[in-house]
């Protein structure tokens, strides 16, 4: 199960690093006119998933912190921004973490 949540955590922290990017240095005014946000909402959105980043990749070594990002980015995917697969990866991570 160490390598499936090896798998997921770099998986997800490569996507919350790339939409972290977009939102915080790239198209950030396009992206939050198109989603009918605030552009300062849409920079705190990127720096909040390049926390995500940081805490994935850190929380394989560290297991507590794995569960803390993995509760935060199911919140974040599911309840802030809905994202179906993120959604599903994160709560396989989740799930994963707190069973191994």
């Amino acid at each position: 199960m160490h390598i499936a949540t090896v798998v997921l955590s770099v998986l997800l922290a490569v996507k919350f690093a790339f939409t972290g990017i977009i939102k915080i240095l790239g198209t950030a005014r396009a992206n939050a006119a198109h989603l009918g946000i605030s552009l300062r909402l849409s920079r705190f959105i990127g720096v909040a998933e390049f926390a995500a980043v940081v805490g994935l990749l850190t929380g394989i070594v560290v297991k507590p912190l794995a569960i803390v990002t993995a509760a935060a980015v199911v919140v974040i995917t599911a309840v802030l921004l809905p994202a179906a697969i993120t959604g599903l990866a994160a709560i396989a991570l989740l799930t994963l973490t707190i069973v191994a």
